[in-house]
């Protein structure tokens, strides 16, 4: 039996806060407040992102459960017999893939794009900026990722670490913490990677979408790494989203205007593509 929401809230704070809070202190990669604009709002996405989390959890295993009994699939056995890190490691791949086609996906519809503007209206990057995803937008993410892995009857341990994992690498690529990767660079996401993906710059949007690996990045031509391995000047999106939290849910479903939403992702794209070519830009 899991423990209640709240319980998870307040434990999931405290022991994100014990960790990034020192790590952005003592190693800035830039000087700040640690009570910046928008942090109220971010707090309220966390404690919002707990309930909802739970709620994508349980749908994302109704959804496998009727695949499974739908379709007659029988593979639980032959995966969960597996060596433990052998799944860990299966489950990394497959959703960092999956997150990859959905995260893509978010860029390039104008539907979904509503939703996930929310995220990019951050104009502050530090541990925080990770939480602030609507609802929705996080629900489905969830659901796309998820509901194959529990098709395909991954055993709990496995489940449990990655879970781990995904929550602690998130946080750590939007964090505020100066940090070089090395040669890993090229092969695990890093906020150097993920920072670019919220640059305010129309040329950036369309780069650097997988959450863990940099490889499929690689693969489908949108990684991104600037000569000198710079960081963004200014994070966020020049369109007039609102920043209290209650406009940002309210947002996404205001009388939409597809032509001109459709419009405005071709005007991002063009000036990707129009942008100047980095030396290490692997497009």
């Amino acid at each position: 039996m899991s423990a209640p929401v709240t319980l998870q809230l307040l434990v999931g704070f405290l022991m994100f806060s014990v960790v990034f809070v020192p790590l952005e202190r003592y190693f800035p990669l830039r000087k700040k407040r640690a009570f910046r604009s928008g942090w109220v709002t971010d707090v309220t996405y966390y404690a919002v992102g707990c309930f909802v989390a739970n709620l994508s959890d349980a749908t994302s295993r109704l959804g496998g459960m009727l695949l499974i009994r739908g379709a007659e699939l029988n593979t639980g056995s032959m995966v969960a017999n597996q060596a433990g890190w052998v799944q860990f490691i299966e489950i990394l791949i497959l959703t960092d893939f999956l997150a990859y086609v959905f995260h893509r996906a978010l860029h390039q519809n104008a539907y979904l794009w509503r939703l996930h503007r929310v995220h990019h209206t951050s104009t502050n990057m530090d541990w925080l900026a990770n939480v602030r995803l609507h609802p929705i937008d996080k629900i489905l993410g969830d659901c796309f990722q998820f509901i194959p892995i529990f098709c395909l009857g991954f055993a709990s341990t496995p489940l449990l670490a990655y879970t781990i994992f995904l929550g602690f690498q998130g946080f750590l690529n939007h964090s505020n913490i100066k940090i070089d990767f090395g040669p890993l660079r090229w092969i695990i996401a890093s906020p150097q990677f993920h920072h670019w993906h919220h640059d305010n710059d129309a040329r950036s949007y369309n780069k650097n979408f997988a959450p863990h690996l940099v490889i499929f990045d690689v693969l489908f031509r949108t990684a991104y790494f600037p000569p000198g391995y710079s960081m963004p000047a200014k994070y966020g999106i020049p369109d007039p989203v609102p920043q209290g939290f209650w406009g940002q849910i309210i947002y996404p479903f205001r009388p939409i205007n597809l032509a001109e939403e459709t419009a405005c992702l071709f005007d991002h794209t063009a000036a990707e593509r129009g942008g100047p070519e980095a030396t290490e830009h692997l497009s």
